[in-house]
């Protein structure tokens, strides 16, 4: 599929952005997506931009198939990308958004984990989908902790402190009953299968400053770890798209270093699963061959874990630093990609390793078994105290 001529934008909503050191223009031609990105993103917003280096990064949403392109789409600063799933145009637009602009951001490492704090000790929580995070930042805040975020770690490379990033939490009902906010429920937004509420809903005036870096917990199930293949096997590769056709699969069999290609259909989106000794590199072809076919990258998944029960008993126990940056720099937002990476460090990820350690290398590192809500709290309340 060719890619869509770039074109002046008919849009008449409009909201401006500042994550750290990048900002943003979004606009719109439907209301209801200004509104819902505003809401989730309600304390990045800003009146006006400020001076910088670089112009602000410009998206547009089209919903209506009456604009240049004659059906719904992304810009993405002048690349349009269709919009012609609904559920693509109601869910992982948001998504592109957020990963364009965390991709440019140089001033911060941004790391998948939440992070919360307490007598002025920032702790990072670093963990898998669904090993509880979420659920844990809500207990820890039912306990006096203050709010820094539920998904990103946003640790600044000038001052070394964990900065707030307060984007309204998505938190599933049961989340919410069990951490005692089930009274939140009914008062808040649904999208897809969560519940958006902004931190001061849960706690009035519990959102956090900017904290020096005491603790980092990994939340581990410790009945099934992260699988390590063979060494004589290629290592699994995930990737989310928005669709598949006999086009795409043809491209991406002609990879060379691409030994196993499959689809699994068992999600809302078609899941590519690939094993390849150097994935980094399958991973930059699998883009640009999704890029060249107009396709939508929504997710890469590199790391294949089983779901804890939740049973097991909490576990705290005492890693290295060196173990606690590489498994920040599994969660590291932006990946090959980003300009932090390519532009800082050449694309040498040792250098972007070496500096992580430094920022973090007064902090008491420690893995966490997954267990009960109330053990694990405990244990990272004894941190604490």
């Amino acid at each position: 599929m060719k890619t869509l001529p770039a074109a002046p934008t008919t849009a008449k909503y409009t909201l401006k952005l500042r994550f750290f050191d990048q900002q943003a223009l979004i606009e719109s031609d439907s209301n209801l997506h200004i509104e819902l990105f505003g809401r989730m993103y309600r304390r990045f917003t800003v009146a006006e931009f400020l001076p910088a280096p670089e112009p602000p990064l410009k998206f547009a949403v089209l919903t209506r198939a009456d604009n240049h392109w004659q059906q719904p789409v992304l810009v993405i600063e002048d690349d349009a990308w269709p919009l012609t799933d609904p559920q693509t145009l109601e869910g992982y637009v948001y998504e592109m958004i957020l990963q364009t602009l965390i991709t440019r951001v140089r001033s911060h490492f941004l790391i998948h984990a939440g992070v919360v704090a307490k007598n002025g000790q920032g702790l990072i929580l670093a963990a898998d989908s669904f090993h509880g995070k979420t659920t844990l930042v809500l207990e820890l805040l039912r306990r006096g902790f203050s709010f820094l975020s539920d998904e990103m770690a946003a640790i600044s490379r000038t001052d070394g402190l964990v900065h707030p990033f307060p984007r309204s939490l998505r938190a599933r009902a049961g989340s919410l009953e069990m951490t005692g906010f089930g009274h939140l429920v009914s008062r808040s937004t649904v999208w897809f299968d969560k519940l958006l509420l902004d931190a001061a809903d849960i706690r009035p005036n519990c959102i956090g400053r900017a904290a020096p870096i005491r603790h980092i917990i990994t939340l581990q199930n410790p009945a099934a770890p992260t699988e390590t293949p063979a060494a004589d096997s290629p290592p699994k590769l995930g990737i989310l798209v928005n669709r598949v056709d006999d086009a795409l699969l043809h491209d991406l069999r002609q990879i060379p270093d691409v030994t196993r290609l499959a689809t699994k259909t068992d999600r809302s989106y078609p899941l590519l699963m690939l094993r390849a000794h150097n994935r980094i590199a399958v991973l930059n072809q699998v883009e640009a061959i999704c890029y060249a076919h107009k396709i939508m990258v929504l997710d890469v998944i590199k790391r294949f874990a089983r779901r804890p029960n939740f049973k097991a008993n909490a576990a705290l126990s005492p890693v290295p630093t060196s173990q606690a940056v590489m498994a920040l720099l599994q969660r590291f937002q932006g990946g090959h990609k980003s300009s932090l990476v390519q532009r800082d460090f050449d694309g040498n990820f040792t250098r972007l390793f070496l500096e992580l350690a430094t920022l973090i290398e007064t902090a008491r590192c420690h893995n966490l078994s997954v267990g009960p809500l109330a053990q694990m709290a405990n244990r990272i309340e004894a941190l604490i105290e």
